[in-house]
């Protein structure tokens, strides 16, 4: 059995977009919760993947990640893993990587559904990374996860990968092996790919779509340098009026 669609998605809207003080989970500033607007698009995009005949998921470590693909987690059982190709980018912002909270911490105190019978395809950065080396990461990380899987005797057939915008657009790049291929992916947008007829690449099918969110496209993102605007000029707005 080989890997033959993989959906992506980013995670939802966060809370310090909307308030200079977000109740931190796990204490860290830089691993904030979803907004109000944020669980609403897991709520819906929850709703959408559960027909879609997704087997496993592979998240981010980061807190808002894991909480994006909560409802639909919960309401599937479908077995979720750790994966770091596709966790966050910081760029150059700072002079390290800003770490997540451990596994453990996260399986014990807020995401028991964690599986941890999987080790990660990559490590996590240690230090900056430029967006040619954010690029390689993934291209890397993604290489091994599904060769790995490919490999299974009865490994899945469909599988979901839940990242942040920069490793949203860089798996789409690697799994196309183009690294210049156009995406813009809002938050808790869903882009799918397949296996080509040839069985040697990936197609698209579908690419940032957010139709099935009742709110919209909010908060698209690419990449426009080595620092990434996000972490350069943070700014607090008023979040989008939900119905």
């Amino acid at each position: 059995m080989v890997v033959k669609t993989i959906y992506i998605t980013r995670h939802g809207y966060r809370e310090d977009w909307v308030t200079e003080t977000p109740h931190l989970p796990t204490g860290r500033p830089h691993d904030p919760p979803l907004s109000k607007l944020g669980l609403k698009q897991a709520r819906e995009l929850g709703n959408y993947l559960q027909d879609k005949g997704i087997e496993r998921a592979y998240c981010s470590p980061f807190y808002r990640c894991l909480q994006t693909v909560s409802p639909l987690i919960k309401d599937t059982g479908i077995p979720l893993y750790i994966d770091n190709s596709i966790a966050e980018w910081y760029g150059l912002a700072y002079s390290e990587y800003r770490l997540p909270a451990p596994i453990e911490e996260l399986q014990e105190k807020y995401f028991p559904f964690i599986r941890t019978d999987h080790t990660s395809s990559i490590e996590l950065p240690t230090s900056t990374e430029t967006m040619q080396q954010c690029h390689e990461r993934t291209k890397e990380g993604l290489d091994k996860l599904v060769e790995q899987l490919d490999k299974e005797e009865n490994g899945p057939e469909t599988i979901l990968l839940v990242g942040h915008a920069a490793s949203v657009i860089t798996a789409i790049r690697a799994l196309l092996n183009n690294v210049k291929y156009p995406s813009s992916p809002s938050t808790a947008s869903v882009s799918k790919l397949i296996r080509n007829e040839k069985d040697d690449g990936w197609e698209i099918v579908f690419n940032a779509d957010t139709t099935h969110l009742s709110d919209g496209k909010q908060r698209a993102w690419t990449f426009s340098g080595d620092v990434p605007d996000y972490e350069k000029n943070k700014k607090v707005s008023k979040e989008p009026v939900t119905v």
